[in-house]
């Protein structure tokens, strides 16, 4: 049998710590870059700005190394490739490492609970003594399952992160509006704009509602947000799915450091056949 691990990075979000299989998971860090605005550059809320730096080729290199005295199959699942570069170096970093593991890198095309999830069910395939090519194949096939709705109202970040233009990010805000992005085959895409917390319950009602019975519905939020959405959302999933996990999170410092610590979002997986 093959003795198998996972490798993520710290934009993960697990549903829970002690998951099937969590200890043959190993998360490899992203570091934060922070400064104070000044000149021209874009302006945040709290007057910071911090912006993620991947790990190097060299770093996945070095984690490579040290797993392979354990494992010899790897699976390395990081955030979607649309979203920072460090999937194309743990990529760069499995084609120069010689050692005798196997390191199989897959994009996630997602980030955060969506990655979380994916790298549970993962987990839980490896945990029951799956074989690396049904790992594999479990993974790529709950990829697609994954749905991510963002309400995103500090477009500073964006500007940041450079998924915005500045001009496009100052009237935005500006007017006041509530941006809904989804994450799509990895990338985030504009769906629509609304003006009240009270639109945007019905438009994550609306998302909701295009699925039957999926496996899990998880929402994030910032600390400081109004806890009347939540119930909401909470209440709403209990009366119109019964049988879904259900989960609420604080939104982690690195996906906040994407997306702003503001930011409300929803994650829907569906179940594999």
């Amino acid at each position: 049998m093959s003795n198998v691990c996972i490798l993520t990075d710290s934009t993960v979000q697990f549903t829970r710590p002690d998951f099937s299989g969590h200890e043959r998971v190993f998360v490899i860090p992203f570091e934060f870059q922070t400064r104070t605005q000044q000149g021209d550059g874009p302006r945040l809320r709290s007057g910071l700005s911090k912006r993620l730096i991947p790990p190097s080729t060299q770093e996945f290199i070095r984690f490579y190394t040290q797993l392979s005295r354990a494992y010899d199959t790897i699976f390395v699942l990081t955030l979607s490739s649309l979203l920072n570069p460090a999937t194309r170096f743990a990529l760069s970093a499995s084609l120069q490492y010689s050692n005798h593991a196997t390191i199989n890198v897959v994009d996630s095309l997602t980030t955060g609970i969506g990655l979380g999830l994916l790298v549970q069910s993962a987990a839980a395939a490896m945990s029951a003594g799956a074989l690396p090519v049904e790992i594999e194949r479990r993974i790529r096939a709950s990829i697609p399952r994954i749905y991510m709705l963002f309400c995103i109202p500090e477009l500073m970040y964006l500007v940041q992160s450079g998924y915005m233009a500045y001009s496009q990010a100052l009237v935005g805000e500006m007017m006041g509006m509530l941006p809904i992005f989804a994450i799509e085959e990895g990338r985030l895409t504009p769906m629509e704009k609304v003006r009240t917390q009270r639109h945007l319950f019905e438009s994550l009602q609306e998302f909701m509602n295009e699925f039957d019975a999926p496996a899990h519905i998880a929402l994030l939020h910032g600390a400081s947000q109004n806890a009347t959405r939540t119930r909401l959302v909470r209440q709403y999933v209990q009366e119109t799915f019964p049988d879904t996990l259900f989960s609420e999170h604080t939104i982690g410092p690195h996906l906040a450091a994407l997306f702003g610590p503001q930011s409300t979002g929803l994650v829907i997986m569906e179940k594999l056949d």
